[in-house]
């Protein structure tokens, strides 16, 4: 199954190829435009909790802030994700939110969805554009209050705040500054423990680049990530990142760019249980631009893990990654993503984990007002160092009917399943969702 994900990629990377020369150039416009965003979505590339992750909450009109709440139940048949003493659970969902633009739009700026495991916070690269305007600032601020039925220990709430600011030069100078700061919990299957682990995270990333011409552009981005937990069994985890990278973009087609990519992450684990390393990623790669049609971008590399604990072997990857999404018509949407790449261990015993993910996402307009999306995925990851394999496979189905500009409805499905080549940590889990999402 893995290698077959890596052929997959490889044909998509040649198929985009192929898409670049076919299609002509047109304006850039928002990542939104493309592919919607639902009111609800689960993703193998985000944080993984207990609750169904809250996706993009567009604007009700276009303007600088937008006030949000949103308000629903779901219930999940195997709440702490085990293979025994199965128990089911209901949670009261409610999330009040803001974020403010500027300039004014109805869109969110930034996209941005941390992943504990990855080295640096990011599992996915980004797609980094100029924008419109010289000047764009982002901020949001969002809480998701957890009301549970059965077990009223675990009630909590959860609170992300985000922070951007672009601004660009004359010349072609281009300068970014970001901030995500989360207080989260890992679902109860992840992780050395059978409860909720919240942990306190938080990314602080600046962005420069420059375009040496109308066809060459250079970026150079630093990130500081930082991973706290509050239990004592999970405190072995808590790390300080610092990446580095560099990359050089060559256009040899109006929206279709070739470009190399260098990442050095430094990861300080602050307790000795786990060691501390450092990488080094090389990647070469396609780019095909932003357009009203779709996007994507391909990438193939190196990478190699030197562990600070001389009795760790270095460790050496092939790496690889896929990002599409295309409008193939006015009612009709795909967004894919796929990786292969390390990431760090949530178990003590091991080393670290080389994963393998893939995930496709079909969203069809069924009317004006209807919206429906299929989710399908699959993720293996190998626990180096600790003799563990995991298969995920997974699914959902998402509705969404906006009864207003302002209100929408949605409800779905979602399957995910754990089989697991150690003892006790097969599992599988069913959930269920409604929510009304009121935005302004």
């Amino acid at each position: 199954m893995k290698w077959s994900i890596g052929w997959l990629l490889m044909v998509l990377m040649l198929s985009g190829w192929q898409c670049a020369f076919a299609e002509e150039p047109v304006v850039e416009i928002d990542a939104a435009k493309i592919v919607p965003p639902l009111a609800y979505g689960e993703s193998i590339f985000e944080q993984r909790s207990n609750a169904i992750n809250i996706g993009d909450v567009i604007g009700g009109k276009t303007g600088y802030i937008h006030p949000y709440l949103a308000i629903g139940e779901f219930y999940t048949s195997n709440f702490f994700e085990r293979e025994n003493n199965v128990e089911s659970e209901y949670v009261t969902r409610i999330t009040p939110g803001i974020w403010v633009s500027l300039p004014a739009s109805p869109h969110q700026l930034v996209r941005l969805n941390t992943l504990n495991v990855a080295p640096g916070g990011l599992e996915l690269s980004r797609f980094r554009t100029k924008g419109k305007t010289r000047l764009q600032a982002y901020g949001s601020y969002q809480a998701d209050i957890l009301r549970h039925d059965r077990f009223n220990e675990e009630d909590q709430v959860n609170q992300k705040a985000e922070g951007f600011f672009r601004y660009n030069f004359r010349g072609g100078l281009s300068v970014d500054l970001l901030n995500v700061y989360e207080l989260e919990h890992d679902s109860a299957g992840s992780g050395p423990t059978r409860s909720l682990d919240k942990f306190t995270s938080n990314l602080l990333g600046s962005t420069v680049s420059y375009e040496i011409s109308s066809k060459t552009r250079t970026e150079i981005e630093y990130a500081w990530y930082t991973l706290q937990y509050d239990d004592d069994a999970s405190t072995f985890r808590d790390r300080d990142d610092h990446r580095l990278t560099g990359r050089a973009f060559y256009r040899f087609m109006p929206k279709t760019s070739t470009f190399i990519e260098y990442n050095f992450i430094d990861i300080d684990y602050d307790e000795n249980v786990l060691s501390s390393s450092k990488e080094h990623q090389a990647f070469l790669g396609l780019q095909w631009r932003q357009t009203i049609k779709s996007r994507w971008r391909a990438m193939v590399g190196y990478g190699k893990k030197d562990f600070d604990d001389d009795g760790i072997d270095d460790a050496n990857n092939f790496l690889s990654e896929i990002q599409f999404s295309h409008r193939f018509t006015p009612k009709t949407y795909v967004d894919l993503r796929g990786n292969r790449r390390t990431n760090e261990t949530d178990s003590g015993g091991g080393e670290y984990i080389l994963s393998h993910k893939l995930q496709l996402r079909y969203f069809q307009r069924l009317t004006a007002k209807f919206l429906a999306s299929l989710n399908l995925f699959y993720q293996n990851d190998e626990y180096k160092g600790d003799n563990r394999e995991d298969d995920y496979y997974g699914g959902g189905c998402d509705l969404k009917y906006t009864l207003t500009r302002w209100l929408n409805l949605a409800g779905g499905y979602s399957f995910i399943e754990r089989d697991s080549n150690t003892v006790d940590n097969d599992y599988d889990k069913h959930s269920v969702y409604l929510n009304l999402v009121a935005s302004f």
